[in-house]
């Protein structure tokens, strides 16, 4: 987040990825130099900021591509990870590693669908970054629910085989989780929403909220320090979706933006803001832009765009079928920025709602473009301002229906702008491929300073690529932000893995 509390300042869920070069592998152990830079440096340093997605140690963080539809021997929806390792020189094929997901005896009662929801943090506080994931459905000895599953990191890479941290059934809990230091002992925990039965029900009958905190450091059978339950609204408690956290407040304590939906009307969407401290939690409520309307979407993300020492939380609203889209400027998908202050939301900078009729922003916004979808942030320049790109993935281009476009906004004293902008397709001079109807380029997007130059490359995750095969595109960053210039891509048969419908790029680590 690698996030997801963890980008290159702790002011943002998402810091995603990596980049590699050079060693061949085979799927497991990656032998790799054993550098752990976490023991070397200072939180304030650039390699400490990257830490949190770096597994081998050697200070260049490192990929992870989901590939949720990977059939692992007989058994269909398994999923596999295939992780690329940073050097000086970036990113390359060459340099990884593959992890499938964990089987049971009866493969056709079983889709673990591993390499969901991937994000990374240092869990168990040796210096390496872990991996996160969801499983889904019938995973090893588990019953119909879900479960969020480790591979440690280490000098050699991540562990092939995964550790479980905690499951529940399917019907209160998703899969949905987040990972950031939430009660301030620079500790990354993890936090899941309405997780009731974490290792078979409460002994005490405590009422375990709407969710829960698991305390790091963990140990490596994939126990927390101890284990906190909370609410979100107490007041008025809604259904909560998806989670992020992020440092909103500049306390270097990481805050939740809790993604809810509202029990009276299904017709709905609002973001909810809990403040994290060592005593807990404290509701800040709704997110509402300048009119007083609720800000609500599929994705949300936090960064200090303006670099004013607050994380912004950045909502992808890319959902514009609902009956509230009418009464806002969400035609064709928006980004909507909430500014961060020293109580949560800032007091003096409004919040701003960002579409393609927005002045400067290419294209023109029409219904399902999808803008708000796969957001990432980063810094692509060099220049300390974090920047946001989001993937449209129902643009349509040159007659072709939901061929999908990518597109880098970017952070700046004044917070997003348009100003310098960056749009790409398959269409695009220098980007491989060809851009077909369907294709959704953009359905996931990361950036990642795989080579630790302080600049922030580009990478594209497109899971409905060639019949739901998918592929993933990797571009480099300058001082002039991404570019299209040395740009490749490749999919799950680069990797050694089964293609059909693999479904390759659906998440990317953070």
């Amino acid at each position: 987040m690698a996030s997801r509390s963890h980008r290159r300042t702790p002011l943002t869920r998402r810091r995603r990825l990596a980049l590699a070069t050079g060693v061949a592998v085979v799927a497991g152990a990656l032998a790799v130099p054993a550098v752990n830079a976490a023991t070397e440096a200072t939180a304030t340093t650039p390699s400490a900021k990257r830490l949190h997605d770096d597994f081998n140690g050697d200070g260049y963080p490192d990929l992870a591509i989901g590939a949720p539809g990977t059939t692992v021997n007989t058994q269909a929806g398994a999923g596999s990870v295939s992780v690329l390792y940073g050097s000086a020189s970036g990113l390359s094929t060459s340099r990884r590693q593959v992890l499938k997901g964990p089987g049971v005896p009866e493969p056709e009662a079983w889709e673990g669908l591993y390499g969901t929801n991937l994000q990374s943090a240092d869990l168990d506080g040796d210096g390496y970054a872990d991996l996160l994931s969801s499983l889904k459905a019938y995973v090893m000895d588990l019953e119909d629910g879900y479960a969020v599953e480790v591979n440690w990191g280490g000098p050699k890479g991540l562990s092939a085989t995964s550790t479980r941290l905690t499951w529940a059934p399917q019907g209160p809990w998703k899969g949905q989780f987040t990972v950031g230091d939430v009660d301030g002992d620079k500790h990354p925990d993890l936090v899941t929403l309405s997780n009731d039965n974490w290792m078979g029900e409460h002994p005490d009958g405590t009422d375990n909220g709407d969710g829960t905190v698991f305390h790091g450091p963990f140990g490596r059978d994939g126990r927390p320090a101890k284990k906190d339950y909370f609410r979100i609204n107490p007041e008025d408690p809604q259904n909560y979706q998806a989670i992020t956290a992020g440092d909103v407040n500049g306390d270097g304590v990481a805050d939740l933006a809790v993604q809810s939906t509202f029990v009276d009307e299904s017709d709905s969407r609002g973001v909810e803001l809990l403040l994290g401290s060592a005593d807990g939690f404290t509701y800040k409520g709704l997110l509402k832009d300048a009119q007083g309307r609720i800000i609500g979407g599929e994705d949300v993300e936090i960064g200090d765009l303006n670099k004013d020492g607050y994380g912004d939380i950045v909502v992808g609203h890319s959902n514009d079928s609902y009956d509230s889209d009418v009464e806002l400027p969400t035609k064709g998908g928006a980004l909507a920025v909430v500014h961060g202050g020293p109580n949560g939301v800032s007091t003096t900078r409004k919040p701003v709602w960002i579409n393609q009729d927005t002045a400067g922003v290419p294209g023109a916004a029409e219904h399902g473009d999808g803008m708000g979808s796969g957001l990432s942030i980063g810094d692509t320049n060099g220049d300390g301002y974090l920047d946001v790109a989001t993937g449209l993935p129902g643009e349509d281009f040159d007659g072709l229906t939901d061929a999908g476009t990518v597109l880098v906004l970017r952070g700046s004293a004044n917070g997003l702008t348009a100003t310098g902008y960056k749009s790409f397709s398959q269409n695009t001079g220098g980007v491989p491929g060809t851009a077909e109807k369907l294709d959704r380029f953009g359905t996931e997007t990361a950036l990642v300073d795989a080579n630790a130059d302080n600049r922030d490359g580009l990478v594209v995750g497109d899971p409905a690529e060639n019949a739901n095969n998918g592929s993933v595109w990797v571009f480099s960053a300058t001082s002039t932000g991404i570019t299209a210039g040395g740009s490749f891509s490749f999919g799950a048969a680069t990797m050694g893995l089964p293609a059909t419908v693999a479904k390759f790029g659906a998440s990317l680590a953070d």
